[in-house]
């Protein structure tokens, strides 16, 4: 009996990620467009670079960031700019969705916990995310002549995980808002612009003011580019990686608690006045 609920969760995460799967591979055009993102990024920022300083663009890339290819500069940067962008704008939707298509009461005529389905669904956002972008970096580690190895790989792949999860937190958070207000894609940009402004992905955060990188390390984003340029460079060293790994693992929970908290809140309010219908 005690193995039963293990079974009942592994077959409702199976459930949601088949789900979760069929939306998005069912538009192949998006899907190819996605994946190719964020190399359009990182020609679009050395266009521009070279634009406004010619060929010197190379060596003042390489002064103010200490790397020397702005394609792998810009292209992991990329990936995880766009891949928490998704994650937030999914999490965030994902109720709406659900009560736009008439089955989101129908969550609360089964026994499953309703916070544990729309986690599920972040974790299987996450999971096919991390396979669409593991394609842009083999391309973009193979143009440097060179490819990771088995155990980096496995590395890279969690630390681009634990930077999307806290992330399903923020989403959880802002999704509670769908059952007041019932739309939240205002919300949902203007946190995407504060995380692509202090997440460094297209620039490194010395530029930036003490407070302003104050505010940047809470978030997990992040840690995750530092940790996954450090990993592709094979630059970083064994305490730097175990103290940010460690960091982003409180932030996870910190995100998560914070976004559980605030979902319950909500969610008590908005049964109380029948606010969890469609309109």
């Amino acid at each position: 009996m005690r193995a039963r609920p293990r079974f009942l969760y592994a077959a409702l995460f199976i459930s949601i990620l088949m789900k979760e799967t069929k939306l998005f591979t069912r538009y192949v055009g998006s899907l190819f467009t996605i994946m190719a993102m964020p190399f359009m990024m990182s020609w679009l920022f050395m266009g521009i670079g070279y634009a406004v300083a010619g060929y010197s663009a190379l060596d003042n890339f390489t002064v103010n960031t200490g790397v020397k290819s702005p394609l792998l500069y810009f292209t992991l940067g990329g990936v995880l700019m766009i891949s928490s962008m998704i994650m937030v704008e999914n999490m965030s939707s994902v109720i709406r969705e659900e009560q736009l298509m008439g089955t989101f009461e129908l969550h609360y005529l089964t026994p499953n916990n309703t916070i544990l389905v729309w986690i599920f669904h972040a974790v299987a956002q996450s999971i096919l995310i991390l396979i669409v972008f593991t394609i842009d970096l083999t391309v973009v580690v193979a143009l440097q002549g060179s490819l990771l190895s088995p155990l980096d790989w496995l590395v890279a792949s969690l630390i681009i995980l634990l930077g999307l999860l806290p992330l399903a937190g923020i989403g959880l958070a802002v999704a509670a808002l769908t059952m007041r207000f019932k739309e939240v894609w205002a919300v949902a940009s203007t946190i995407n612009s504060f995380i692509a402004m202090l997440s460094g992905f297209f620039y490194p955060l010395e530029v930036f003011p003490g407070i302003v990188r104050l505010a940047a390390s809470l978030l997990p984003t992040t840690h995750a580019s530092q940790l996954l340029r450090q990993i592709i460079q094979v630059s970083a060293t064994s305490l730097d990686f175990q103290q940010k790994i460690a960091i982003m693992l409180g932030l996870s929970l910190l995100y998560l608690i914070l976004g559980r908290f605030v979902y319950e809140r909500w969610e008590v309010e908005a049964r109380s006045k029948g606010e969890l219908a469609k309109y």
